[in-house]
């Protein structure tokens, strides 16, 4: 005499069902990730903002080029792409030619998305300018301004400021 053997499957609507509550919970958790993605954004930029900031300090109390404190001994250089940001660290002027993706007196360089907004100074980094801070031999802003910055993205809970000084 033989057995049958019954087949275990799922049913049509045990299917429907797991995916149903699967597909709900996927939507309950898209803003927490959201907010997540914006604030490891925000972070990602800043950490790059300070590293870059600290990095032309150190390289213009250095002073490789000799300048006068009244010059300008290394810089940070702030650009904005259609799909990213970068930062670049230069010795000498940073608005030169020179201190850019190709150019001859960069040092360092690191991107962010350009969906973190940037404020520096007071003044957005937007396309259409690229804005620069020059360090004189003391590790000194040349233009003697305390530069507090802005980074923004989806919302002020995700928003960081603080100050480059």
């Amino acid at each position: 005499m033989q057995l049958r053997r019954q087949q275990q499957a799922f049913t049509l609507v045990e299917l429907m069902v797991t995916l149903s509550i699967m597909a709900f919970l996927l939507m309950a958790c898209t803003p927490f990730l959201a907010g997540w993605t914006y604030s490891r954004q925000i972070k990602d930029a800043q950490s790059k903002l300070l590293s870059g900031y600290g990095l032309a300090k150190a390289l213009a109390l250095r002073n490789p080029d000799a300048m006068q404190s009244n010059q300008v001994a290394a810089g940070l250089k702030l650009e904005t792409g259609t799909s990213l940001r970068t930062v670049y660290v230069c010795k000498g002027d940073p608005s030169s030619a020179n201190c850019a993706s190709s150019g001859s007196t960069v040092l360092w360089s690191a991107n962010f998305p350009s969906s973190v907004a940037l404020t520096l100074g007071g003044a957005s980094v937007t396309a259409s300018s690229a804005t620069s801070v020059g360090l004189n031999n003391r590790g000194l802003p040349t233009t003697g301004a305390v530069l507090s910055y802005t980074l923004a993205r989806g919302g002020s809970a995700n928003d960081a400021t603080g100050s480059l000084l």
